[in-house]
């Protein structure tokens, strides 16, 4: 067993971009794909996750210096230092409950799927380090072993269930065919989405308000299309992050606030080219995944493929808000009573957070952006709260503690309400089993049971 283990966290430690091109090849042989086309469609998926991360990291490149400035105007001094999504997941990975997640997230996938409790064959192996992270804090709190898996294993199936329902969604907002989001980040977001939408429609006025990124053309003209209107909010954040530098030229403060104005142009416009990358290589294993389980279960059962948040990040509303969640954040940081957490590394991140709230709202952008900054305030607090415990499972985890700095978060997961709520629970054992199981078992049920009337429902269709 250990071996399979140690295969397993190898195959893991080569990152996502090795990772899911290998299991797409495998789940593509499995299914019947030819091996070229397999090898291909791997390699394209592969190839379309260096490419968003490479947006990523020109986003990162230009944003740090920027925050970091916006941090120093703003005289910001907090307590607890952000370590961002990198540092989070090796924490995770970095302890008992990390190296056990992975056979046994692919376990509850399995079984789920065997039940008819989820639809969804999660590829994004490398993102089990979310539910890691919740089993982790919840041990170096209790020490408990079965209870920290336990929790974890309750956090991967109510995100399973989340990335089924919301699949529809992202299928139509997102442009995403045969495409599921189990992503413990994104995914989290989801249920205070639903709420915060819900309410947003019984506010007079607010409820009227509506900005899709299709109507951005109609609203703005010329600038509503992606590569003006990432542009415009470069250079908002740039005269933000420069204008107000002292002792800077102004000279140099207009290249450097030009400089942002183009990056976040190029970044709209590469980003969904991408993604579109990385749809191709999809296409041909998903299709064959149907074709394969209508055969195989003789019904109109439909499949999707688990993949990373990453695949949504192409889209125009998501990448808009993102980086306009940015300064907010940091301001949030300089005025929200009780937060001692100072976001940094992991701001360029929030494009991870939306594309799910993107398909929640219908890609409207005044919805997406509200739901955002609640998740932000409430975030910081989360991720002040929590501090203490991440940093006590990252010496645990044999995690290097940045010098200067005694306690230390994540903007990710670290600031999430899932493995927050979690550690709440987890001192009261009884209370935490008997909820978690009441949880998993009401949500598979209720999953099923959307999944069978779908089923019904496509095989009255194609009677007709």
């Amino acid at each position: 067993m250990s071996h399979v283990i140690d295969f397993i966290m190898y195959i893991v430690s080569l990152g996502p971009t090795v990772m899911i091109p290998i299991v797409m090849l495998l789940f593509g042989l499995a299914v019947k794909v030819p091996f070229t086309k397999a090898l291909r469609g791997g390699l394209m998926v592969g190839i379309g996750f260096i490419g968003l991360n490479a947006t990523v990291s020109i986003l990162t490149d230009v944003m740090n210096p920027a925050i970091k400035n916006m941090i120093s105007v703003m005289h910001l001094n907090l307590q607890v230092i952000d370590v961002g999504w990198p540092s989070a997941s090796a924490i995770a990975y970095g302890t008992a409950v990390g190296v056990s997640m992975i056979p046994l997230g692919i376990a509850i996938n399995i079984i789920m799927l065997l039940t008819k409790t989820t639809s969804t064959i999660d590829v994004d192996i490398w993102d089990f380090w979310h539910f890691a992270f919740s089993g982790s804090l919840v041990y170096a709190l209790t020490k408990d072993i079965v209870l920290s898996l336990f929790l974890a294993s309750v956090n991967m199936i109510v995100i399973m269930v989340i990335a089924d329902r919301t699949a529809p969604l992202s299928e139509k907002y997102l442009g995403l065919p045969g495409i599921s989001i189990p992503h413990g980040y994104a995914g989290s977001f989801v249920p205070f989405a639903i709420a915060i939408n819900w309410i947003l429609d019984r506010i007079p006025g607010i409820n009227k308000i509506h900005l899709e990124a299709k109507d951005f053309n109609k609203k703005f003209g010329s600038w509503g299309e992606p590569t003006l209107l990432g542009f415009v909010i470069g250079i908002i954040i740039g005269i933000l992050a420069y204008g107000f530098v002292p002792g800077m030229t102004i000279a140099t403060k207009l290249g450097k606030v030009m400089l942002m104005g183009v990056t976040l142009s190029a970044v709209m416009i590469i980003t969904p080219k991408m993604a579109a990358l990385l749809l191709q290589g999809v296409v041909p294993v998903s299709t064959n995944i149907q074709k394969f389980t209508q055969k195989k279960f003789s019904g109109n059962r439909k499949i999707y493929i688990g993949m990373d948040t990453a695949v949504g990040i192409g889209n125009p509303v998501v990448l808009a808000c993102a980086t306009l969640m940015i300064p907010v954040a940091l301001l949030f940081a300089f005025i929200l009573p009780g937060n001692q957490f100072l976001p940094t590394i992991g701001l360029v991140g929030f494009v991870f957070m939306f594309p799910l709230i993107v398909s929640i709202t219908h890609g409207d952008f005044f919805r997406t952006f509200i739901i955002g900054a609640v998740n932000v305030i409430i975030g910081l607090w989360i991720g002040t709260n929590l501090a203490p415990l991440i940093t006590k499972s990252a010496r645990a985890a044999h995690f290097a503690i940045p010098k200067g700095s005694s306690l230390i978060s994540s903007i990710d997961y670290g600031s999430n309400p899932f493995p927050w709520l979690f550690v709440q629970v987890a001192t009261h054992k009884i209370i935490a089993y008997g909820i978690g199981l009441v949880l998993v078992i009401g949500l598979c049920i209720w999953n099923r049971k959307k999944i069978i009337e779908e089923e019904n429902s496509t095989k009255v269709a194609e009677t007709k």
